[in-house]
């Protein structure tokens, strides 16, 4: 059950050491039954020729609840959804102007055991943060 996200990291700003912090978007592909994890495939791109980006870190950002059948319940579904960065092993470094280089956030969105069926149907997106390094 993955969800899947492109992501492009954007030119260097900041200082000359480090990229901005950006935010990605995960969206969900796949349903999710009470109880069930599924992982996070980040896709990255290093628009630089001139350095090379080390990821340094990711952080779990927010669900966004998309579509759910009733609207009173999108509160009750959003506080269903867990997310984590819990089990990423080392994060890469992109090459010069390396494009589309996927990385997966194991386990990273889960839907609460306790679920109901409130949330049947939904569908959601979520957020990370991500910061690079430039690195020669």
């Amino acid at each position: 059950m993955p969800f899947i996200q492109q992501s492009t990291s954007g030119p260097v700003t900041g200082s000359t050491e480090h990229f901005a912090p950006i935010t990605v978007t995960g969206a969900q592909t796949a349903t999710l039954l009470p109880g069930e994890t599924a992982d996070v495939t980040l896709t990255f791109t290093n628009p630089n020729s001139n350095v090379r980006a080390r990821l340094t870190y990711i952080a779990a950002g927010d669900v966004v609840i998309d579509t759910v059948a009733n609207a009173d319940d999108m509160t009750y579904c959003h506080d269903q959804i867990e997310l984590s960065t819990v089990g990423v092993g080392p994060l890469p470094t992109l090459d010069l102007s390396q494009a589309n280089l996927p990385f997966v956030l194991p386990a990273a969105v889960k839907l609460k055991e306790d679920s109901d069926i409130r949330c049947q149907g939904m569908t959601f997106h979520t957020t990370w943060t991500v910061q690079a390094q430039a690195v020669r």
